[in-house]
């Protein structure tokens, strides 16, 4: 009886793995599928900086070189003495939509929801509000992307996300753990703001109160994700935004990152992370009992639960083939879809560590601060 059950196991973790992997195919037909008119709202963008990672002058740059007709920028800073202000100072010079403040301390909150609160203070003509991330490196027609689908009323935010380009086998497998997710995020159930690049109709941020909430906040994608969709609207992740990022290129400090992000999830998204929770760990779990079958010579099942590795691999490969062609990037750019697809088990291996050491985290260490979890 016990043999048959775990034989069922094994046949329903096949049918979720393909499931799943069916998941891209359908990402990318929704992809080909939308087509948004022109649209060119007034809009200002907010970008926080903290000391100057690789990349920071080009994407600079990118920021400041956008295919849009009315847009101002905001760069926001925590001190004169950070060697980010005295770049952006340089840079700006003779670019009248150009600004750069200095954050204003806001107790309760992040340093970066204190630096977006401050530039929020320079964006009363705008009627479209841009977040993003320093470390992102911005196409010509990042702006104009992330903007346009918030032509339709029944969207209520857009979102990019990060993408890593490898450049060694360490860092294959960080781009491969970055990629793994992002199919979630082209079905509105389970799309959510990432703070990086994320925009939203000004109107909406204000009728959500989004700033008072930040005041309180720690995350500022994750309460932006949730006041939106409480509120009836949809998330749409422009694929088109999908950045080039710098990947970490320490195993150890993108472990201990991804851990804290699904903390960060578990404090303000508690589902999502419910669903993720029980997902990872129990494909672990199944594959694990798959291998102790298998020692003890139960071949049928014990096969039927270690062929979810097989269907990871399958995942890698399909998520590495379809994603880029969605994407603004030449095919070119992507290294061998191989070694994407025989790394993706171990990413799954990663993400249900980072999920159970999540689990038992009771605060945050982020840019030289300690979070604990906010009271609801």
């Amino acid at each position: 009886m016990i043999i048959e059950g775990l034989i069922i196991l094994g046949i329903i973790g096949i049918l979720g793995e393909c499931t799943i992997t069916s998941l891209w195919l359908f990402a990318y037909r929704r992809a080909q599928k939308t087509i948004f008119s022109p649209y060119f709202p007034s809009t200002s963008i907010i970008v926080p900086c903290k000391g100057m990672g690789p990349g920071f002058l080009e994407n600079i740059q990118g920021f400041l070189s956008q295919e849009y007709p009315n847009y101002d920028i905001i760069f926001v800073v925590d001190s004169a003495d950070d060697p980010a202000y005295g770049v952006l100072q340089q840079n700006i010079k003779n670019k009248p939509s150009a600004h750069l403040v200095l954050t204003d301390p806001v107790s309760g909150c992040s340093g970066k929801v204190a630096a977006l609160l401050t530039g929020l203070k320079l964006t009363d003509k705008a009627e479209v509000l841009v977040f993003a991330d320093s470390d992102i490196k911005p196409d010509t027609y990042w702006l104009q992307n992330i903007v346009t689908p918030l032509q339709d009323e029944r969207i209520g935010a857009t979102t990019g996300y990060r993408w890593y380009f490898p450049s060694n086998l360490k860092t294959l497998l960080i781009s491969a753990w970055n990629m793994t997710s992002i199919v979630f995020m082209f079905f509105p159930s389970s799309t959510f703001a990432w703070g990086g690049s994320m925009a939203i109709r000004k109107n909406v941020f204000d009728t959500l109160e989004i700033q008072e909430k930040w005041r309180t906040a720690f995350s500022d994608d994750l309460v932006l994700t949730l006041s939106v969709k409480k509120a009836g609207y949809k998330i749409y992740l422009q694929p088109k935004c999908i950045m080039e990022s710098p990947p970490e290129t320490r195993l150890r400090s993108f472990v201990h990152w991804g851990t804290r992000q699904y903390t960060w999830v578990r404090w303000y998204y508690p589902l999502y992370w419910i669903g993720s929770f029980i997902g990872f760990i129990g494909a672990q779990v199944i594959i694990g009992l798959g291998v102790i079958l298998l020692l003890f010579g139960y071949s049928l099942p014990g096969l039927l639960l270690c062929s979810m590795i097989l269907f990871e691999i399958v995942y890698g490969w399909f998520g590495i083939t379809i994603l880029p062609k969605t994407m603004v990037y030449p095919i070119e750019r992507y290294p061998s879809r191989i070694g994407y697809a025989l790394l993706t088990p171990i990413v799954f291996l990663l993400l249900a560590q980072n999920a159970f050491v999540s689990a038992l985290t009771q605060e945050i260490s982020w840019a030289g601060r300690t979070y604990r979890k906010p009271k609801n």
